[in-house]
């Protein structure tokens, strides 16, 4: 789990604000919780992430449905 958490905190961080627009329109739910989780960094963020597995799924689809992933 954690190593996928920190695929996508890799993947975000790849592809930034293009990462963030896919996650704001395909999990909108969780993407306040997740920018403040980012702000913490990428080990904060994959450690969140892989602790909240609503979210990690959320995200990932996201992010595949953008082809960012």
């Amino acid at each position: 789990m954690f190593s996928l958490a920190l695929k996508i905190g890799k993947a975000i961080a790849k592809y930034g604000s293009k990462a963030w627009t896919a996650i704001k329109n395909g999990a909108y739910k969780y993407y306040n919780a997740a920018k403040e989780a980012w702000e913490g960094g990428l080990w904060s963020f994959a450690k969140w992430l892989a602790g909240n597995y609503t979210a990690l799924e959320a995200i990932k689809a996201a992010l595949e449905a953008a082809g960012l992933l």
